[in-house]
């Protein structure tokens, strides 16, 4: 059972909602919403998936963001390749465009 608190500021007034989901054998899952329906939303479909067993830790890819993924990919690939410095080059292009500010988490993969 998922629980959900309210977060307030200085002055006692709620800024927003924190749902946290306990479940034995995942580790504790927390996030802050602006309402409280989305919290509710999120701590069932959380749950959700914990029971049906399609959970994943999303905790990695709610703190790297793209221009970090393609940083380590030019630390520990293109320097072994090659092309390694085309590659480099290439890379500095992508992380210019804006999605490389987004957390992979917030990136979600599409048909093109």
């Amino acid at each position: 059972m998922a629980t959900i608190n309210p977060r307030q500021d200085q002055d006692g007034v709620t800024i927003g909602w924190q749902a946290i989901v306990r479940k034995k054998g995942y580790p504790s899952q927390s996030k802050t919403f602006r309402a409280k329906r989305d919290a509710e939303a999120w701590a069932r479909l959380t749950e959700s998936a914990m029971e049906r067993g399609l959970w994943q830790n999303q905790s990695d890819a709610d703190s790297t963001t793209l221009a970090d993924a393609f940083d380590r990919y030019g630390r520990e690939i293109s320097s072994q390749k090659k092309s390694g410095k085309i590659e480099l080059y290439r890379i500095g292009t992508l992380k210019a465009d804006t999605i490389a500010k987004q957390h992979l988490s917030r990136i979600g993969g599409g048909a093109f």
